[in-house]
């Protein structure tokens, strides 16, 4: 079989895993704290009958650290970080982090994300607001107080980029413990828009999506001659 057809082949592969992060950006362009996937490439060389070909290889993806856009919401639940850091959350599996910050009030009072888990205090415990309290409000060190009482503090960490895997949406776990540095700034009041820029986006959704189809149409065409050979040489004179 030709070189050309692992080639192509690779190439298919990488556009694929291209295509699926783009798409996953697009769809989460207006999710707060979404923070999109960039695919990097490697060459890879290639083995079987080929050494000395380069094929590409499937490539990584890497979470795009930049900060998206502080928006004012005027809801003081609704907190952004300004600098480079988490929320710690409270998962069935364990504690998680986001910088998605449309955060509310359960039915006990605690404090949680829109998907119902507990935002995490200092030491891994409950942010609860007290059912008498009247006004709610977040220091930029992330500590809550209700009606100016101190009611606990947010945990805020900081990873390094590489030890951050995406669970899904903006929540992410972590591989390996926090790191030091200043913590961010709380913004009470603002959310963290995401940020993809979604003409970029649909510039790379189609920019892949026809590298990816040129691709296809090379591997049919190897596919195709390759067929044709084998009924021509098997086909007895």
């Amino acid at each position: 079989m030709s070189s050309g057809i692992y080639i192509a082949t690779a190439g298919a592969v990488a556009q694929s895993n291209a295509l699926d992060a783009t798409a996953n950006n697009i769809a989460n362009a207006s999710t707060a704290g979404f923070h999109g996937d960039r695919v990097t490439f490697r060459e890879a060389m290639g083995a079987a009958r080929s050494p000395d070909v380069a094929n590409v290889g499937a490539g990584t993806s890497r979470i795009d650290s930049q900060a998206g856009a502080l928006l004012p919401t005027e809801n003081p639940l609704d907190l952004a970080l300004d600098g480079d850091g988490y929320f710690g959350i409270t998962t069935p599996n364990g504690a998680r982090y986001t910088r998605a910050g449309n955060f509310q009030l359960d039915d006990a009072r605690n404090l949680v994300t829109s998907d119902g888990y507990k935002v995490r205090g200092e030491g891994g415990a409950a942010i609860n607001v007290p059912p008498e309290a009247q006004q709610v409000a977040v220091a930029l060190d992330g500590t809550v107080s209700a009606d100016g009482a101190e009611i606990g503090k947010l945990e805020l960490v900081r990873f390094a980029p590489n030890q951050m895997k995406r669970e899904g949406g903006s929540l992410f776990s972590a591989t390996g413990r926090p790191i030091g540095g200043d913590p961010p700034k709380v913004r009470s009041g603002m959310l963290e828009s995401s940020n993809v820029n979604v003409v970029r986006g649909v510039v790379d959704l189609v920019k892949v999506s026809r590298t990816y189809e040129s691709l296809m149409r090379v591997i049919q065409g190897y596919h195709d001659v390759e067929s044709r050979a084998a009924r021509e040489l098997g086909t007895p004179k």
